[in-house]
């Protein structure tokens, strides 16, 4: 395209905005565009006055309130050892495993080095009464291996509803739930190692790869912090259908709904999902739960459903708002009411969707710093009624923290917590540690987000607060200035009782 034709048909839009503005027909609004606070960027003092050691000492404060709860909690759960042949007991296997994730230990093997020939013993001594040496991480993995699969998650679920159902989560969330979900793979093999695996091979059966599929759900709070939910694995054996057809993304969603909504309930859900689900049993599934949702909708999605709401955009100019997000204009288009059949009964759903098309300018390096027009298009279902007072919050604030379930992969599988490791081909041993990084990301989200390290986490960024914390504690153990009688020992024997989020005096940075 020439740069006359590029010229008039810009020429073209903006007079055709102008005259939507001046005859009524679209509403202009500003919002502010949030903007991520700078890190700082000077030689050898990235906390600022505050040293490592005073560092680890608040990181560690802030553990104790957190570590001892959990370790009760976990302790109760069956040991499948012979009581005879014990050298470790249950609670300092399961702490060593969760310091593996804390930590950011990329392997076993490296756990054994970096754990194993450090002073977090005395981490470890300070938190456990009985702890007498330190495990073999290939100890852990046997553990893993003997104990009833999906234990760990269970005890999982049992702190998350410790946690919805305390006053501090009240305060740091009122209101609803926001929960995205989405999939994503965790590792690949070239070899079927384990029956539940799935399968692909893209028409080449030469090029057949055996995987591991994660359904993940994450809760979104008001004050930024990502909490993991609850994970369903997508995995053949007893999900495979009578058909040989292969476990999926969609069947895992049904199962992990029951899940959702056996732990948050009924009409206090708001649900974000990506353009897989725009589908009609997914969409009656969330409805018969009472959950709000907004669903992504591709352009190769639903075409009866693009052909009506295309058609009445033409008759209902009224139902237009231009908005400017910072430096971004946005133009929204809605319709309410669109009917949408499905299945083998014909089953009637009425659908509201809304589009936004968005363009900003961002100069261009290969033209000398010239700016150029960006210009991008979303598209979703909301199960709200769209209204120009609503339109902006319900895509901008509430269906765009979807992305917040990328970033936790993002911060999964490349900052610290190797989610695309396997730790163990066992396929309970798998799971048993995907639980305890869980334990280890709840935990340091926790924490990150308190005000007594906020300072920390604005020099030095999450993940570097966490890895400069533990580069301390492993290399010098417990910090001198921490005082050592604030940590509680547990036992085995003894009846720790729960430590509930309500007790603990952490406040957060709201």
């Amino acid at each position: 395209m020439s740069k006359t034709k590029r010229q008039q048909k810009q020429d073209a839009r903006a007079i055709e905005q102008m005259n939507e503005i001046l005859t009524g027909k679209v509403q202009v609004q500003y919002y502010d565009r949030p903007k991520k606070k700078p890190q700082a960027n000077r030689i050898g003092g990235a906390t600022g006055n505050e040293d490592t050691e005073e560092l680890a000492g608040r990181y560690v404060r802030l553990l104790s309130f957190l570590l001892p709860g959990i370790l009760a909690m976990l302790s109760e759960v069956d040991d499948p050892r012979n009581p005879n042949k014990i050298t470790h007991s249950l609670p300092v296997l399961i702490l060593y495993g969760i310091l593996m994730f804390l930590s950011h230990i990329p392997s076993r093997r490296a756990a054994n080095r970096e754990i194993g020939g450090s002073k977090a013993s005395e981490l470890i001594q300070e938190l456990l009464a009985e702890y007498s040496s330190m495990p073999h991480a290939d100890t852990l993995a046997r553990l893993l291996e003997g104990m009833e699969e999906g234990v760990l998650e269970k005890r999982y679920e049992e702190l998350l509803k410790d946690l919805i159902r305390s006053d501090k989560f009240n305060e740091i969330n009122p209101g609803r739930f926001l929960v995205p979900v989405d999939g994503t793979q965790k590792f690949s093999r070239r070899y079927c190692w384990d029956e539940r695996t799935l399968s692909c091979n893209a028409g080449d059966p030469e090029k057949e790869r055996y995987y591991v599929y994660m359904l993940e759900s994450v809760l979104v709070l008001n004050n930024g912090m990502v909490l993991p939910l609850l994970t369903e694995p997508v995995e053949n054996g007893e999900h495979l259908d009578g058909n040989g057809k292969q476990d999926c993304e969609t069947k895992a969603f049904k199962r992990l709904a029951q899940r959702l909504e056996k732990l948050l309930g009924k009409g206090c859900v708001t649900i974000l999902l990506d353009g897989l689900y725009a589908t009609g049993p997914v969409i009656s599934l969330c409805k018969n739960y009472g959950w709000e949702f907004m669903i992504a909708l591709k352009r190769d999605s639903l075409k009866s459903v693009w052909e009506d709401f295309e058609g009445l955009r033409k008759i209902e100019p009224e139902n237009t708002l231009e908005a400017w997000w910072g430096d971004r204009k946005q133009l929204y288009h809605w319709s309410n009411d669109i009917t949408y059949t499905y299945g083998n009964n014909n089953k009637l759903l009425t659908l509201n969707v809304v589009t936004c098309t968005e363009t900003w300018q961002e100069s261009n390096k290969l033209k000398g710093g010239k700016p150029t027009e960006k210009r991008t298009e979303y598209a979703w279902l909301s199960s709200s009624r769209v209204t120009a007072t609503n339109v902006f919050m319900l895509c901008t604030k509430i269906a765009r923290c979807r992305w917040r379930i990328e970033n936790h992969f993002l911060v999964l599988k490349h900052q610290g917590y190797n989610y695309t490791h396997c730790f163990s081909l066992n396929w309970s041993a798998m799971k048993g540690f995907h639980s305890l990084a869980k334990f280890a990301n709840f935990v340091n989200v926790f924490i990150t987000h308190s005000l007594l390290m906020a300072d920390d986490v604005a020099a030095e960024g999450l993940k570097g607060a966490i890895k400069k914390a533990w580069f301390f504690l492993l290399a010098h153990g417990l910090p001198d200035q921490y005082q050592k009688n604030n940590f509680k020992p547990i036992t085995t024997n003894s009846k720790c009782p729960k430590i509930h989020f309500r007790k603990i005096k952490l406040k957060l940075a709201v």
